[in-house]
């Protein structure tokens, strides 16, 4: 009887030193996961700072394009412009002064 009440002991302690065994393997799992959970969501939020520099940069370049493609119309509409009030100048300069000549 006694080697019996041993026995269940000893399988009490194994079963003790089992459960003691597995949370420590469960412990360091949960660390484990924990750590790379951690550097995934790191390199996710390199990743997305990396991404956002490129849009950002790629956008503006394109801005950039577009403004100087806006200040070359612009520059040629004007230049345009000072043509035609050249070409016309003349004319009504000659209109304005025989306006003036003839009321006097």
């Amino acid at each position: 009887m006694v080697d019996v009440l041993e026995r269940i002991r000893e399988a009490e302690a194994q079963a003790e030193q089992i459960k003691s065994e597995a949370r420590r393997q469960a412990d360091e799992i949960l660390a484990q996961a924990r750590h790379e959970a951690s550097a995934l969501l790191e390199e996710t939020k390199r990743a997305a700072r990396a991404e956002g520099a490129t849009l950002i940069a790629a956008e503006e370049a394109k801005a950039t394009k577009e403004a100087a493609e806006i200040r070359q119309r612009g520059a040629q509409h004007a230049a345009h412009l000072h043509k035609e009030v050249a070409e016309k100048l003349p004319a009504a300069v000659e209109r304005v002064f025989k306006h003036v000549v003839t009321r006097l």
